[in-house]
């Protein structure tokens, strides 16, 4: 199943049937489309919806397995045809919304969504989540102004709408709003308390204002939502795209004690070291580790490499970005990057010889 059909399908709940037929027990024709569904018989689904709906006309779970059928057969028109259905029958349903992004972004088509979110504004002028749809559509696009005026008006109609808070939060950090983002998602997550994805957002957004302390407390409110290695890693992905290297080292430390074993924890944590030069043995045994997991790898290489370099092995640091080119394509995102670091170690043994 397509990743994007998986995706919604685990949104509709797929009911399971091992043996549909068996015994005194026969399934309806609901159930038998969701296990064609979850099967991939795509033609099948199609037609035990068509039975049901004779039976059951105007069912939302029914509309929702004849979209995912049609998207299951990349036809998106026919989809998007029977999701509006289902949208118009419930409005406020957010699942619906999250399978019509995911048509918007997989088909690509922002123009003919926008025009079918205005219809449903037309139709339910009291939902809020045509207009939050809509202004997600123009973030997408780029179009932040028309984007905040969209979410804001969903607020308006439903306060405590998480989906268009959350969109207009984003919008705000981007547009470099920063101290209107942070009340927005202080005021979300007294709606929300403990959503760990907005409470990173909101140390981001004090860490763009140069609150350091704020989000540092902020932070350490995120780590206490779950024990998971994902919150620690974000949390040091963000110290370091704003240039606090201590704390990304810490909390890449963190991480690799609950996961001794990500490649790219130790990756990551290795590169931290290297661009300091701190501890670059250590750091070196920790490349060496995260390549050893990913030898194909040009990113690890690369860190690999550069820890040589630090360390003055330059021959080696020119041989393993060897391996590092081999593995980039010629047109790939890290082509030139690594050609950079080729050169530059080139030299260097030039220069020691």
């Amino acid at each position: 199943m397509p990743r994007h059909l998986a995706y919604c399908a685990a949104l509709l709940g797929v009911f399971v049937i091992d043996n549909p037929q068996c015994g005194a027990y026969r399934a309806t024709h609901t159930q038998l489309a969701q296990v064609y569904l979850r099967d991939g018989l795509y033609d099948q689904a199609l037609a035990e919806t068509r039975r049901a709906l004779r039976e059951e006309d105007g069912d939302t779970q029914l509309l929702l397995i004849v979209t995912l059928a049609y998207m299951g057969q990349d036809q998106p028109e026919p989809a998007l045809d029977f999701l509006r259905q289902a949208i118009n029958l419930e409005p406020d349903n957010p699942e619906l919304y999250a399978i019509l992004r995911e048509i918007c972004l997989h088909y690509d088509r922002f123009d003919q969504i926008s025009e079918s979110l205005a219809r449903l504004n037309a139709d339910h002028p009291q939902s809020a989540w045509p207009l939050a749809m809509q202004g997600w559509i123009h973030g997408q696009q780029d179009r932040s102004n028309e984007a905040a005026v969209a979410l804001r008006q969903a607020i308006a109609l439903d306060d405590n709408h998480l989906f268009a808070r959350g969109e207009l939060s984003r919008i705000l950090i981007a547009g470099k709003h920063y101290a209107e983002a942070e009340a927005m998602l202080n005021q979300t997550l007294r709606i929300q308390p403990g959503a760990q994805r907005l409470i990173l957002e909101l140390g981001d957004c004090q860490l763009h204002q140069g609150h350091l302390t704020r989000a540092d407390s902020t932070f350490r409110k995120a780590l206490a939502t779950g024990t998971g290695t994902e919150a620690v890693v974000d949390i040091a992905r963000i110290y370091y795209e704003h240039q606090h290297p201590d704390r990304a080292i810490e909390y890449y430390e963190r991480a690799l004690a609950r996961a001794p074993d990500d490649a790219m924890i130790l990756n990551n944590l290795a590169w931290t070291y290297a661009l300091e030069g701190l501890r670059l043995d250590y750091a070196l045994e920790l490349s060496m580790q995260a390549v050893k997991l990913e030898a194909q790898s040009p990113v690890y290489l690369d860190t690999y490499a550069e820890l040589l370099y630090q360390l003055g092995r330059h021959a080696q640091a020119v041989a393993i970005m060897g391996q590092a080119l081999a593995s980039e394509p010629v047109d790939g995102e890290h082509r030139a990057y690594l050609e950079g670091q080729m050169e530059k170690f080139r030299q260097a043994l030039a220069t020691r010889l």
